[in-house]
């Protein structure tokens, strides 16, 4: 009678090996990075970066400018820079994204933790060195320059973090980690939300703090822990020997060429991008109007996100199972009926904290299934062996529309009021919808769910 016991199943991926609890070890950093990461990113410098800039008294216009369309036209020239060409080169025995994450983490958190003190910082030089400058106008000028900062290099992790799941998670996992990353970025909105959204105003520079070196310490972690395997060398270039001026030109056009001559390809890039747009007014301003307009408090407000952030929760897993079975096209197409609706429905009669209750969590859970199925979404349409570069050619197109729209959204708010957040949502959500139908169409033509070939490029 055999008695042994059977040898425990190996998890591979390129050239590293993991048994399950190496999967879900490596999973767990990963997924611990994204929370702290979350919090910082997409809760706290998206929410008191107005604020802070308000009370320096700057237009709608210059936070609209400062907080969206500047980071988006940095991104414009580094992601597709960083996504195709430095990062997918590298070799080191650290990896080929680590390194990038290692470098611009301590830098992201010093100008996180600077713009929570840039009032102190401006009275000091005021005192010190300037003393014929205004605190205000030298506060306005540092906050401006601090988050320009913390906006470039954020822009090399956001560039590069998503692309290290494909190197060191096993790709059967792929799926349940994405979801379960979704749930770890909206536990930390709801966490920002329901538990530190009441200090923001009057702590805010703790606030700023806290989180900056939460951060700090946090993807440090992460990025010791996390292993990257070995590469192969990457491709050489074959017109090495041209002058670099020609080669950058050749490169640019192929590239250009590949990811924007295929009228798929361009609306799928374009509809995304005006989904984005879309969420402009609403991602810089809501606070703003909460507080200003309904009157509300920070902490109501906190509340009101942070309720919708963990009932979006139950709403993650049931769309992970749905996108499994319906596509993550449909899911994210869709979406946008129920965005609409709201809207609508917000503008007219969002005028108080109950009414605003409503709206505020039924926007956070539409908006977790729009982020939850976008990704999923990429990686079903785009060419696979040339993912990165259109995930690039994406965010270019992406980047481009936002850096009008954060303007354009500003002198809105300044012209319109802050209720105009809703009509701005409206408009450019039925126009993407309307761009999507036709990447739908187009989808089912190309073989739809099952039998889906990604256009030729070449």
């Amino acid at each position: 009678m055999n008695s042994s016991v059977p040898p425990k199943r190996i998890y591979a991926v390129g050239s590293l090996r993991y048994t399950l609890g190496g999967v879900l070890l490596v999973c767990s950093w990963l997924l611990w990075g994204g929370f702290c990461y979350s919090m910082l990113v997409y809760m706290l410098v998206p929410t008191l970066l107005p604020l802070t800039l308000d009370s320096f008294h700057a237009s709608g216009a210059l936070i609209g400018l400062v907080v969206g369309s500047i980071p988006a036209a940095m991104n414009f020239v580094m992601n597709p820079i960083l996504s195709t060409t430095t990062s997918d080169r590298l070799r080191s025995k650290w990896g080929r994204r680590i390194p990038y994450l290692a470098f611009a983490t301590p830098l992201i958190s010093l100008f996180v933790i600077l713009l929570g003190w840039t009032r102190e910082i401006a009275v000091l030089l005021n005192q010190s060195l300037l003393p014929h400058a205004s605190p205000e106008l030298l506060g306005l000028i540092l906050v401006c320059v601090f988050a320009i900062l913390f906006q470039f290099f954020n822009l090399i992790i956001g560039s590069i973090y998503y692309y290290i799941f494909a190197d060191v998670i096993p790709h059967e996992f792929i799926g349940r980690f994405m979801a379960f990353l979704t749930l770890s970025m909206t536990a930390s909105g709801f966490v920002f939300n329901y538990y530190l959204m009441e200090y923001a105003l009057e702590y805010s520079a703790w606030v700023y703090t806290v989180i900056g070196i939460l951060f700090a310490v946090s993807f440090a972690a992460m990025c010791f822990f996390v292993k990257e395997g070995e590469y192969p060398p990457p491709p050489r270039n074959q017109a090495a020997h041209e002058p670099f001026a020609k080669r950058m030109i050749g490169w640019i056009r192929l590239y250009f060429r590949q990811c924007y001559r295929n009228p798929f390809f361009l609306m799928l890039f374009l509809g995304t991008a005006m989904t984005q747009v879309s969420t402009v007014c609403r991602s810089i301003f809501n606070l703003l109007f909460a507080t200003k307009e309904l009157h509300l408090t920070e902490a109501q407000f906190g509340k009101i996100m942070g309720i919708g952030s963990l009932v979006s929760l139950g709403v993650v897993l049931l769309i992970g199972y749905l996108m499994d079975k319906l596509h993550p096209l449909r899911i994210f197409l869709w979406s946008g009926i129920p965005v609409i609706l709201i809207n609508l429905w917000g503008y007219f009669y969002a005028v108080d904290y109950a009414s605003f209750f409503v709206v505020g969590i039924a926007v956070v859970i539409i908006y977790s299934i729009q982020g939850q199925s976008i990704v999923p979404m990429y990686i079903a349409l785009f060419p696979p062996e040339k993912y990165g570069q259109f995930s690039s050619a994406n965010m270019m197109i992406n980047s481009l529309l936002v850096i009008i729209a954060n303007w354009g959204g500003g002198l809105a708010i300044d012209r319109f009021g802050y209720r105009f957040i809703f009509i701005w949502d409206l408009f450019f959500t039925t126009v993407a919808t309307g761009i999507l139908i036709y990447v739908y169409i187009r989808w089912r033509q190309l073989g739809g769910g099952k039998h889906y070939l990604a256009p030729e490029v070449e």
